[in-house]
């Protein structure tokens, strides 16, 4: 009891003394909500989504969108923030930012340098969400997101949903960074674009990285496989053709995935073991309520074939453009430590070889509501 009277103490003092001594009025701030980093030539355009000053008074219920875009050039991110502060005469403060968006040019060239900043700086976060825009990362700063109150945190949220599903991913300052460091493994970003016909942003694939460099963007097969292999996926959706029942709608639930890698005939094997519940919907021809157990089982093996495809599709894209995203060399590492030693200074030519073995299992979960198997 004396121990945690004294502890209570402690707290208490410290809390006083780090209270309002280096404070800053919210409205003499500009709260970053979202950035857009554009490359022009020789100069660095910054597209930085703020809140209003009104919006941040206490007790004013928000209408609309709460937030407006500013944007300023120099010849480093540090430089172009300078410049913003200082022609508006507000310290930028990072400390809410949820999105930062790179330009398809600024990734093809070599992210590395403007990851340096973010590693470096003390106003970067390791929790904002990274993305690529697949043409100016402005215009997708500057979406209303259909007049949502913060249109960066929608799109933030857009992601978080995007990779629940299998379409997109979530992907923070701290994981690039980290992955970034390690000596094989590579990593990926989503990609976005704004809309032609509506003022919101869409999700277009994952951009694979290959020694800090954008290699490659995935179609929606290769995205949903490779969140798959990933384990990033909570419940998605497939639809399969069969001859005799035409198309299939399914969803997949509890999903759980185990990879790891061993050595055969001397080359390395990568191996994903994937286990899952399968919900049937919808069949085009012929009533659910009717099927059999003979047919439920030749829908599960096809649902096997279809994910086994779709991780094949996404380990070939990435073994194709050089980029060990899935992490290879990581698993190596664990489950061979002498090979990895033997292969991971010249992994990129040996990630090349590595051989890919996916073991799906499907069970039924359910058949819809309300229906009973036969």
């Amino acid at each position: 009891m004396r121990s945690f009277k004294i502890l209570s103490l402690l707290i208490a003092v410290a809390v006083c003394f780090s209270g309002c001594m280096s404070s800053t009025h919210l409205k003499d701030l500009m709260v970053v909500e979202g950035i857009g980093i554009d490359k022009d030539s020789d100069s660095i355009n910054i597209c930085v989504q703020t809140l209003k000053a009104d919006n941040l008074s206490a007790g004013r219920a928000p209408s609309q969108n709460m937030t407006f875009n500013t944007d300023e050039t120099g010849k480093t991110i540090f430089d172009a923030i300078s410049n913003l502060s200082n022609n508006l005469s507000k310290k930028v403060f990072f400390g809410h930012n949820k999105l930062i968006v790179f330009s398809s040019e600024i990734c093809k060239s070599d992210l590395k340098t403007y990851l340096d900043y973010l590693l470096r700086s003390t106003e970067s976060r390791v929790d904002v969400a990274l993305c690529i825009a697949k043409d100016k990362a402005k215009d997708v700063i500057e979406s209303n997101e259909n007049e949502s109150h913060v249109p960066s945190e929608n799109i933030a949220t857009l992601l978080k949903n995007g990779q629940d599903a299998g379409t997109s991913a979530y992907v923070t300052v701290n994981e690039v960074l980290n992955l970034h460091t390690d000596k094989t493994s590579d990593y990926y970003l989503p990609v976005v674009e704004k809309s032609e016909n509506r003022d919101n942003v869409t999700t277009t694939g994952l951009g694979l990285f290959c020694d800090g460099a954008l290699v490659y963007i995935t179609d929606s097969d290769e995205t949903m496989g490779l969140l798959m292999i990933r384990d990033k996926i909570d419940t998605c959706s497939l639809e399969l053709k069969d001859e005799r029942l035409g198309k299939i709608g399914v969803e997949l639930y509890n999903q759980n995935v185990k990879n790891s890698t061993y050595i055969k005939n001397g080359n390395v094997v990568f191996k994903t073991q994937l286990t899952c519940e399968v919900m049937i919907n919808e069949i085009e021809k012929g009533l659910i309520s009717e099927l059999n157990a003979d047919v439920i089982d030749t829908i599960c093996k096809e649902v096997e074939e279809k994910i086994s495809s779709l991780c094949q599709k996404a380990f070939k894209a990435c073994q194709y453009n050089d980029s060990d995203c899935v992490r290879v060399g990581e698993y190596l590492a664990k489950d061979c430590p002498s090979s990895y030693d033997t292969l991971s200074d010249e992994w990129n030519m040996y990630f090349k070889t590595v051989e890919y073995e996916p073991h799906i299992s499907v069970s039924l979960k359910e058949i819809s509501n309300n229906t009973e198997v036969n």
